[in-house]
């Protein structure tokens, strides 16, 4: 498998619109290929009035993408440690690009993903805090009305 998506890289990264921003994630492997993937960041606001709980948190996912990726599943995200100000604009290595699917450099499937990317985190997103009420209470809220700002979602290259 790793030898068939040696043959498919090619030498430059794919070009999609320019309006469909590209990133690299720092570090990784010192040689191999950059693999495609689909990131989102965002703030997001939780609170809970009746109980006077606030909280405010930084998230940041990947999702895999293939020459064959349609659509894309916020589900399969996997949570990275990478936030937007991290991200490289070049490439840290020279290695050769794995294909980007098609839909990722249409504008209008990257809009919908990134709208996808903004519901999944407002469905999903979860935190416990504990009340300052005694005897304490551990609750667990989910993002307030309007508590989701997404930062960016863009596709980065991971060395692989």
């Amino acid at each position: 498998m790793a030898n068939e998506k040696a043959q498919l890289a090619g030498p430059t990264r794919p070009l999609g619109s320019p309006e469909i921003p590209q990133f690299h994630l720092p570090g990784g492997a010192p040689k191999g290929v950059w693999a495609p993937r689909l990131y989102g960041a965002a703030r997001i606001q939780f609170a809970d009035r009746r109980r006077r709980l606030e909280d405010a948190r930084r998230v940041a996912f990947l999702v895999p993408l293939d020459a064959n990726t349609r659509t894309v599943d916020w589900e399969n995200a996997m949570p990275t440690i990478v936030m937007p100000e991290a991200l490289e604009k070049d490439p840290p290595a020279s290695a050769h690009y794995l294909p980007l699917p098609a839909r990722a450099m249409e504008l209008t499937a990257f809009t919908r993903w990134a709208k996808k990317f903004d519901r999944w985190l407002a469905r999903t997103q979860r935190v416990e805090l504990t009340t300052k009420q005694d005897p304490a209470e551990t609750v667990t809220i989910g993002p307030k009305r309007g508590g989701v700002s997404v930062e960016v979602v863009a596709i980065v290259w991971e060395m692989s």
